[in-house]
């Protein structure tokens, strides 16, 4: 019986630990520090929105599909470099985390079990002078033992 509280105090720490946004150590390959098995078959999210922007513009895009609790977004140029800079839209449920640059990945904010998100709503600004590429990739969490590692893609032409 001890071993059992014991795993699940350990279990709640580590679940209650990212409800306040991804960590900074799951910037490089976006996965989540859970400690489960990544999902496989295909993610029920999608990322919507134009499929091109003009440089210094803003992007609005949206992540959507069935409920999730977390999240991590970023853009990624055809050297697989983080690009650009997230704009929050949804400050109730979003917000930017510094990776490789200031406000360049979009992670969850206040993630409950009781309130899943269906829908995120955020902007992209491409770095000054790009063309060309870019890959949006997200991370999505839909409980602590179920999430998509990098599935979640759009690819968006910077002109």
């Amino acid at each position: 019986m001890f071993r059992f509280l014991v795993i699940a105090a350990c279990l709640a720490i580590s679940v209650h630990a990212y409800s306040d946004g991804g960590p900074k150590v799951a910037c490089r390959d976006l996965t989540p520090q859970h400690g489960a098995k990544l999902q496989t078959e295909k993610p029920p999210y999608r990322i919507d929105g134009p499929p091109h922007v003009q440089g210094g513009q803003k992007l609005q895009l949206t992540l959507g599909g069935d409920e999730f609790l977390g999240f991590m977004i970023q853009a990624r140029d055809g050297q697989n470099r983080v690009v650009g800079q997230f704009k929050v839209v949804d400050s109730a449920h979003s917000q930017t985390l510094d990776c490789s640059g200031k406000a360049d990945t979009l992670t969850h904010l206040k993630a409950t079990k009781g309130s899943p998100l269906t829908s995120v709503k955020f902007e992209w600004i491409p770095p000054a002078g790009y063309k060309g590429n870019v890959k949006f990739m997200a991370t999505v969490v839909q409980t602590s033992f179920v999430y998509w590692v990098g599935r979640v893609t759009k690819d968006v032409d910077v002109e």
